[in-house]
């Protein structure tokens, strides 16, 4: 998708907002535009595609001048306790229940403060803003099919390409906001784009209760499925949003409200219209590829290409970056760039809990035995992002690892159905849906369909672990079961207090000495504010 094109104004665009990413309220965000920008296809385009790079960046937890922490696995993956940093690494967080305070996020923003800094996923909520408040006063006539744009091909009249962009900055938005959300819950809502006028006058904003955004992004993207047409079959628009994309986060946001009945209602859509199917067991890998698999519905592009020109400049703008997916990897398998990773220990979670390691064949395809090396523990290397080359092989040199990071795919929504039918007790189709994935895998000892409503709920949890494992998915699953399921507490080891609906301490921290300075009414999470 962005192999090449339009790279220049992307580039424009991305290091314009490097000086004020450390606030809410960026630059003024028109000052990128000229007052004739928003007169052509190609220019909304090129704001299309800088939403979907800005979202890149801002789960890759890239900063000026340095790569990445792999933000979006640390914040979704390691604060379960699956993985191990490291023993390299910086270790972010303090694992160990018996430490005092237990399980702490490390709230130490001088050392990693894009952990605990929001501000980045703002300027994809700017760019949205800005596409929805210019693109409908632009005519129809200029937009068409052609001109090698990434187009859906169920979309043929240029009101329709033109309410296809606006589908997208929606959805782009609505995604953001729910991301954002799961990891630090009530955002700052905004959803105007602030110019030159504004800008230097800004009134501080409080915090907007996450019920509020949600209600107000369900409604975004009921507009959005109007805006457009299923797409699944066609693995080029698994990098744009379609009505698959967008009823699959609307499933995903009724699950996280607990409104399970209408969570049931959008993955049905998903399962049965979508036009996605399971990739077979034996092509498994193809999924993280990038854009080669039908199970695949939303993911981004992190592929090498070429044509990209920000690659071998090192720019923080390639799609093509080792050290986001390289934390999960070292040894031969990267041909010893790396020499240390993230470990899933033995006798932890992958072995003891979620997975059957003699016949569970995700196992056998995405897990590497490794012995204890350079410091790091025994245990398991995780496979799914292991396509590495060197764009220089002759003398080893700028290494990437060719994958695209899916955001939600096939499995995902099944077994969310799966989690929804079983909140409503309906076990037999819960445990269908649930033998989905199972089957696939080549299993049986997972498949018993427990007789109460509580075991089925547990085994979708543990089979959500097993599916989505490296994902950047389960600590969400986690939260949003643990009110009737207690995995937090009784099996990851989060004392009870912490995670109460009253401290929500399994939400991050703010970097309030970064944020604060620009918005006096922000306040600290609960669990931040008592208790460190």
């Amino acid at each position: 998708m962005l192999k090449g094109k339009y790279w220049l104004l992307l580039l424009m665009l991305v290091f314009s907002g490097i000086t004020c990413r450390k606030y809410i309220y960026q630059a003024p965000i028109d000052s990128v535009y000229s007052g004739d920008f928003w007169t052509s296809q190609t220019s909304v385009e090129q704001s299309a595609m800088a939403m979907y790079s800005d979202l890149r960046y801002a789960v890759r937890g890239e900063s000026a001048g340095s790569p990445g922490v792999s933000s979006h696995f640390i914040w979704g993956d390691l604060v379960t306790g699956t993985f191990l940093p490291a023993s390299t690494e910086w270790n972010y967080l303090t694992l160990e229940s018996t430490n005092s305070p237990a399980f702490d996020f490390d709230y130490v923003p001088y050392l990693e403060p894009t952990l605990e800094d929001w501000t980045p996923f703002y300027q994809i909520i700017a760019q949205s803003n800005l596409i929805l408040q210019n693109v409908p006063a632009m005519s129809p006539t200029l937009f068409s099919g052609t001109g090698g744009f990434v187009i859906a091909p169920s979309v043929t009249t240029g009101t329709g390409i033109r309410n296809s962009y606006l589908a997208e900055a929606l959805f782009m938005r609505a995604y953001t906001y729910f991301y954002m959300i799961r990891i630090w819950g009530d955002p700052v809502y905004v959803t105007k784009t602030y110019d030159n006028v504004d800008f230097g006058n800004i009134p501080p904003l409080a915090r907007t209760a996450e019920a509020t955004v949600l209600d107000s992004s369900l409604a975004d993207l009921r507009v959005a499925a109007n805006y457009c047409a299923y797409e699944g079959g066609n693995p080029a628009m698994t990098v744009r949003a379609n009505k698959g994309t967008i009823y699959s986060l609307m499933a995903e946001i009724f699950a996280w409200r607990h409104q399970y009945d209408s969570c049931d209602f959008y993955c049905k859509q998903v399962i049965n219209n979508g036009g996605y199917t399971l990739e077979p067991m034996a092509t498994y890998t193809n999924i993280w590829n990038g854009q080669t698999s039908l199970e695949s519905i939303f993911e981004l592009p992190m592929t090498y290409s070429a044509n990209d020109p920000n690659f071998q400049s090192g720019s923080l703008s390639a799609e093509a970056q080792f050290a986001f997916f390289g934390t999960w990897l070292k040894g031969p398998i990267v041909q010893n760039v790396n020499t240390n990773c993230w470990i899933a220990p033995q006798g932890g979670l992958v072995d003891q809990v979620l997975f059957d390691t003699s016949i569970d064949m995700r196992y056998h395809s995405v897990f590497v035995n490794m012995a204890a090396t350079n410091g790091d523990a025994a245990g398991y290397m995780m496979t799914k992002y292991s396509n590495f080359v060197f764009q220089q092989p002759s003398t080893s040199t700028y290494p990437y690892l060719n994958n695209d990071l899916v955001l939600i795919r096939l499995a995902d929504i099944i077994l969310l159905d799966a989690e929804a039918l079983a909140y409503q007790n309906q076990l037999g189709a819960a445990a269908n849906m649930l033998a989905q994935t199972e089957q696939r895998a080549g299993i049986t000892s997972y498949m018993s369909p427990p007789s109460s409503k509580s075991g089925m709920i547990d085994s979708v949890i543990a089979e959500r672990g097993r599916e989505l494992i490296g994902e950047g998915q389960w600590f969400y699953d986690l939260i949003r079961t643990d009110s009737t399921q207690h995995w937090l507490e009784n099996l990851i080891g989060y004392p009870a207090a912490r995670v109460t609906t009253a401290n929500k301490g399994y939400y991050w921290p703010l970097n309030l000495a970064t944020l604060f300075p620009q918005d006096n009414l922000l306040t600290q999470n609960p669990w931040w504010s008592f208790n460190n």
